[in-house]
């Protein structure tokens, strides 16, 4: 018996959205539609991606933590860029007279 992309996803304990996405990154491949176009999964292709959410989430995944930017900084850099936006922005008024 053949289930749909939410059944699927249910048997192998992810959302929809992330099957589908990794069918879209090529982690796992396409299934077989139906003749309306929507995907119909086999057992073998539930099998096959639970697998690959086994191994993909085998090993916990290392978290990069940003350093906070002080108001200070982030106001220099603000500044910083609307004077480059200003500057190019009367250039082109320049060179379109």
């Amino acid at each position: 018996m053949r289930s749909t992309t939410v059944e699927a996803a249910k048997q192998i304990g992810v959302s929809k959205n992330t099957l589908l996405r990794w069918i879209n990154e090529g982690f796992i491949p396409d299934v077989e539609r139906d003749w309306r176009g929507w995907r119909t999964w086999s057992q073998e292709d539930v099998s096959r991606a639970k697998a690959f959410r086994e191994d993909y989430h085998s090993q916990p995944i290392p978290r990069v933590r940003r350093r906070p930017v002080s108001k200070a900084r982030y106001a220099k850099s603000v500044a910083e860029s609307m004077s480059r936006y200003g500057e190019a922005l009367r250039k082109g008024a320049k060179g379109s007279l």
